[in-house]
């Protein structure tokens, strides 16, 4: 790299089953580096109504989702559980600019993100199966084999690779967002060194 080019920046991939707090995560970090503009958070587009809770996202539907996806529009794109998932292709144009890019995916797209939008930061969220059951129980919207169900899914959720960084999940939402912040800020490394760890402890 000549001394004049801007260092390319880097995308964060956040993954983790249903239940570790993803969205939450996502919302708490947006709003503790809202002023610092070299860290983005893209809207996604998905095919669901705008009305219909969870993230803030741009509603599309099924027929324009897949002809924008066969178009280019998408950096990354895939379906799941009935949804179709897009981030806009604008973050090539923020990534070539050096800042960071924090976005939900599926982990089904991280090969992809690797090799289409590397350097790449996969953060990998974890929560402990008696703290998910105990939240999954607490906010009763499954019944108890459901819960299981879940619970076991997300015990079998694995993600491997050298950018691998697990954020844990099990406490007060303040404390696994500073976390999460410290994971997203952390210094790129260099091309060949891991950075599999989990994040550190925030202190308190």
């Amino acid at each position: 790299m000549r001394d004049h080019e801007t260092p390319r920046g880097l995308l964060v991939l956040v993954v983790g089953p249903s239940g570790v707090g993803k969205d939450t995560l996502i919302d708490a970090a947006r709003r503790a580096l809202s002023d610092d503009p070299s860290v983005v958070f893209p809207r996604r587009e998905i095919t669901r109504p705008a009305d219909a809770g969870g993230e803030d996202h741009i509603p599309v539907d099924i027929d324009t989702f897949r002809t924008r996806r066969a178009a280019g529009a998408y950096a990354l794109a895939w379906e799941a559980h009935g949804l179709g998932y897009g981030v806009p292709i604008a973050v090539a144009a923020d990534l070539a600019a050096g800042r960071r890019v924090v976005v939900n995916v599926s982990r089904g797209v991280l090969d992809e993100a690797r090799q289409r939008h590397g350097p790449v930061r996969v953060l990998s969220l974890n929560v402990p199966a008696a703290v998910l059951r105990q939240r999954l129980t607490a906010r009763g919207r499954e019944d108890h084999d459901e819960i299981e169900r879940r619970v076991g899914r997300a015990d079998a959720f694995t993600v491997e690779g050298p950018d691998v960084v697990t954020v844990v999940n099990d406490g007060e939402i303040d404390t696994a967002a500073l976390r999460f912040v410290e994971a997203v800020r952390a210094p790129a490394l260099p091309p060949g060194e891991s950075s599999n760890r989990n994040a550190p402890d925030a202190e308190t």
